[in-house]
């Protein structure tokens, strides 16, 4: 069978784009990484009505949103699995993934785009060209205005930290006695909430929240340590 040629338009920073090089990164899976931020980004616009990123082509066919395609690579590499065997497991995962995806990543946002030490991050990670800056001042509109309509927005500097408490809090329960949240395997849930975790390492506010919490800086090393063996990508 001949391989399949993927590529992943990406843009570095990006929760959502960090868990699917995760996902292919466990799996073994080669694939070419296309940064949106460049002339890579006129192809996407061109191809895709959501025009968000991540985004992956195999074999000329683009899938969008993180979800659906990791989905789509446990369908074509199966091996290791990402997804439980187990119904229940299934649901749980499903459940987790989508907390991360919807919860923990307006809280994210905030630290890193609203926080006033997190903006000069924004700024370097844009660059100065004038794509870079336009772009920026694009997303710094948008982004506020998700976080007025999502709710988090029109909290306090202090409602929010301590919303962000609560939620590793709960995320250090359910990793109590096991490596991973659903036990002794990592599953897609895993890689959704690394990557939030990873992303709010980044920006000083939540990152000296979340260095309070020392069982989630040894789930994030285990999540690290993650490569695929020699013959485990299936395909």
């Amino acid at each position: 069978m001949q391989a399949l040629k993927l590529r992943l338009f990406d843009w570095g920073p990006s929760p959502f784009c960090m868990k699917l090089r995760s996902v292919l990164s466990y799996k073994g899976v080669p694939y070419e990484r296309v940064p949106v931020l460049g002339p890579s980004l006129m192809e996407l616009l061109r191809r895709s009505e959501v025009r968000k990123v991540p985004a992956l082509d195999i074999d000329g066919r683009l899938l969008i949103d993180s979800t659906d395609i990791a989905h789509e690579l446990e369908r074509l590499f199966p091996m290791p699995r990402i997804l439980p065997a187990d119904p229940r497991l299934q649901g749980l995962s499903h459940a987790l993934e989508d907390w991360a995806d919807e919860a923990l990543y307006f809280l994210g946002l905030y630290f890193q785009w609203l926080e006033p030490r997190g903006k000069p991050m924004v700024r370097k990670a844009f660059g100065a060209t004038p794509l870079g800056i336009g772009a920026r001042l694009f997303y710094q509109r948008r982004i506020a205005a998700q976080l007025r309509g999502q709710g988090t927005g029109r909290k306090s500097a202090g409602h929010i930290a301590s919303d962000l408490r609560r939620e590793l809090a709960a995320l250090t329960g359910m990793l109590a006695g096991q490596p991973f949240l659903l036990g002794a395997q990592p599953y897609l849930c895993d890689f959704a909430v690394n990557a939030q975790l990873v992303y709010m390492s980044r920006p000083p506010g939540s990152a000296e929240i979340l260095g309070e919490y020392p069982a989630l800086a040894a789930y994030m090393e285990r999540m690290k340590s993650l490569r695929a063996a020699p013959g485990q990508a299936g395909g």
